[in-house]
């Protein structure tokens, strides 16, 4: 009897044996095919998930755009390990044949691959904001609220009508998932950095804050994408505020026109009595804000302007962009009738 039941005991052990080491290999199997099998398909790509994202819309997401070979074992993995793509929205590198053990860790902590934030012109807030979101998960809302917001632009010492003038032109490395007050003190510290003490020091010699040097960057820029003639011109208008003469800048009338008609080529002398503080025809000075976000080349342009004695320009009849410079109005009105006669004879009315 001892013996029958040694034997039975024994086979009993055997079978357990058995059944745990398969039990540990199905286990071993699953878990490889789960967690460690190579499931993002070549080649290395870049992911959004934006925020509220869940893992079912993900899961579609990463199937319909071909990132992920069996989208069963992602979602079987994402399950054990517990991750919430609504949790950590972000920009994410997911490199081809990572494991999905590799992948949800890299979403579930969070490890975000910056962007590359580039704006270089902008021809209004409106117009800068559309960049902005183009390469952030901001909304046009968010931004256009705080770009708006008395108090807090005040903190940074500007205002809502010349706020443009903070965002430096460049390449700016920023996470998806940046706040617009994030963003606005990341270019405030670029803004700050950007005028040093050299340039300030320029700024300080033509008696103008570095808001006004950009202010007038942007009107120069919108008479002329001439590096050499950008200087001319920031010293034609420099020699204006200094005998308080208005600018008249027929840029910043097309600037007004333009709030009412997209594309503005001929301003007519009727345009010159429009009421806005943007109308350099009859508000002396400078505007309340820039007209155009201004490069970092028109910035330069009026910090290093050409000293001379002219105090007109006109563009030349051959439509080359460049100008023709006065020192008096008789001679100015020369060349300001031979490029109205070329725009009558193209019948150019607006």
């Amino acid at each position: 009897m001892a013996n029958l039941f040694s034997i039975y005991r024994s086979c009993f052990l055997k079978k357990a044996i058995q059944w745990i080491f398969g039990a540990i290999l199905a286990i071993s199997i699953t878990s490889y095919i789960l967690l460690a099998l190579p499931n993002i398909a070549p080649p290395n790509r870049l992911l959004i998930i934006p925020r509220g994202c869940r893992l079912y819309q993900l899961k579609e997401k990463l199937k319909n755009e071909g990132y992920i070979k069996n989208t069963t074992t992602f979602l079987w993995a994402a399950y054990l390990l517990s991750y919430h793509p609504e949790n950590k929205p972000g920009h994410y590198r997911l490199m081809g044949n990572m494991n999905n053990w590799q992948v949800i860790r890299m979403l579930r902590s969070g490890m975000q691959h910056p962007v590359k934030l580039t704006f270089s012109s902008a021809a209004n807030k409106a117009s800068l904001i559309d960049q902005l979101v183009s390469y952030t998960g901001l909304t046009r809302e968010a931004l256009w609220v705080l770009l708006n917001d008395v108090d807090k632009l005040s903190a940074y010492g500007f205002t809502p009508e010349n706020v443009l003038t903070m965002f430096i032109p460049d390449t700016y490395e920023v996470y998806w998932t940046i706040s617009a007050e994030q963003l606005l003190s990341k270019m405030h510290r670029a803004y700050q950095r950007f005028w040093h003490a050299t340039r300030l020091n320029k700024a300080k010699k033509i008696a103008l804050s570095p808001v006004a040097v950009s202010i007038l960057a942007s009107i120069v820029q919108g008479e002329t994408n001439d590096p050499q003639e950008a200087a001319m011109i920031a010293g034609v208008y420099l020699n204006r505020l200094k005998r308080n003469m208005p600018l008249q800048s027929c840029a910043t009338l097309i600037y007004v026109l333009r709030e009412d008609q997209s594309c503005v080529r001929r301003v007519w002398q009727q345009d010159t009595y429009i009421d806005s503080p943007y109308n350099s025809y009859h508000k002396r000075g400078l505007p309340p804000g820039p007209i155009g976000l201004p490069s970092v080349a028109m910035i330069d342009a009026v910090l290093n302007y050409i000293s001379h004695d002219y105090l007109f320009f006109s563009a030349k009849e051959d439509f080359s962009g460049l100008h023709y410079f006065a020192r008096n109005y008789t001679e100015h009105l020369k060349n300001a009738d031979k490029y109205r006669k070329a725009l009558d004879r193209l019948k150019i009315m607006r």
